[in-house]
């Protein structure tokens, strides 16, 4: 089993202390401590970078006394990264992801700062020096109904820049109508249009929206299985300590007690753990007999949360995006898998791929 343990320094109210970090890592010892993920967020993590690094020299200190093995990543907005955190961090092998929404005009029309100036300029600048120390970093976008019209452009522009995972994810809570649904399924088939053009030009990249739908039909159960096990595979620490089955409500304000599960001092609720887990695996009416179930994203019990007040009940705009997504993916890969494309055939049909392609780009 893998595990992360989520920590928040700092949330937009207060910060972490160190005991509770402590006790955290301890806790971690007691779960999974031969393969355990540590994932930093906010708030903006990077203003507390001491605690990080902090956190991080105590998991060495567990790993040279026990021979525990902790992996370690920050998501970031990328305004306080400079050069002297990415070398701390490649030295310490933390994986930084970059929140990126694409080009300026998507990017600026909701990250900016406090006198309201969009943040894309500083953002952009980053860029080269992050991919330099690490090659691999992911961007994060975030997909609005009012930046959906940059979508195909904006995963372009990161490409070009150098990325090679893009993780892009609808806002299910935006402000969606069938207008703006359409003109997602028209973004849709242009970047598989781009997808197909990369691919046969063997570019290596990952965009996840085509990546996971290919897999799951490809990968049947076996990617099924990957899917959120709510409370279980991963849990998310607040400030107070107290343990959650996902980072979403610990950013709640608060206000989502009924979802604590413990806390640091006394350790996981297992009874309460299974509860939640148990009600995460109720599904709406119609999605049992729905012949998109196995492969639809409506088993993301936080994300249901947000979009609906339920950790089991899916939003319609999730539904109709996935019925949206998932017969282009699934033409796309026809596509490919006719034209016995290499990289295609690579990428998802070669458990081996990762371990191949990190040697061939180390040779290179």
């Amino acid at each position: 089993m893998r595990c992360g343990y989520c920590y928040s320094p700092p949330d937009q109210r207060r910060d972490m202390a160190f005991s509770t970090i402590e006790k955290t890592i301890r806790l971690s010892t007691t779960l999974n401590p031969r393969n355990t993920g540590i994932i930093f967020f906010g708030g903006e993590p990077l203003l507390r970078k001491d605690l990080i690094f902090e956190t991080i020299a105590l998991c060495r200190d567990y790993e040279k006394k026990y021979g525990y093995s902790y992996h370690f990543k920050v998501t970031t907005n990328g305004l306080l990264l400079d050069e002297p955190f990415l070398r701390s961090a490649a030295r310490e092998r933390l994986h930084v992801a970059l929140s990126i929404d694409g080009v300026d005009l998507a990017h600026d029309r909701f990250r900016r700062t406090t006198d309201n100036s969009g943040t894309f300029k500083t953002i952009a600048e980053k860029i080269d020096p992050l991919l330099y120390y690490q090659p691999y970093a992911y961007a994060l976008m975030t997909i609005c109904p009012e930046t959906l019209e940059h979508y195909c452009k904006s995963v372009e522009y990161l490409i070009n820049k150098g990325f090679r995972y893009i993780i892009a994810s609808l806002n299910y809570a935006g402000r969606w109508t069938q207008v703006h649904l359409k003109r997602l399924k028209k973004e849709y088939h242009k970047l598989a249009e781009l997808y197909k053009r990369l691919t046969l030009a063997e570019k290596k990249f990952y965009f996840s929206p085509f990546e996971k739908k290919l897999a799951s039909h490809i990968q049947g159960k076996d990617a099924l299985c990957r899917q959120c096990h709510f409370g279980i595979k991963q849990i998310s620490i607040a400030p107070d300590g107290a343990i959650y089955p996902c980072v979403q409500f610990v950013k709640n304000n608060g206000t989502a007690r009924e979802f604590s599960m413990g806390n640091v001092d006394e350790g996981i609720d297992r009874g309460k753990q299974q509860q939640l887990f148990s009600l995460s695996r109720q599904v709406d009416e119609g999605c049992d007999s729905c012949a998109l179930n196995d492969r639809c994203e409506h088993r993301c019990s936080c994300m249901n949360w947000q979009t609906t007040g339920s950790i089991h009940s899916v939003s319609p705009v999730l539904c109709a995006s996935e019925k949206i997504l998932i017969p282009i993916a699934d033409r796309l890969g026809e596509f490919l898998y006719k034209k016995q494309a290499p990289l295609f055939v690579q990428k998802h049909y070669n458990a081996g791929y990762p371990l191949i392609s990190y040697m061939e780009d180390y040779q290179q």
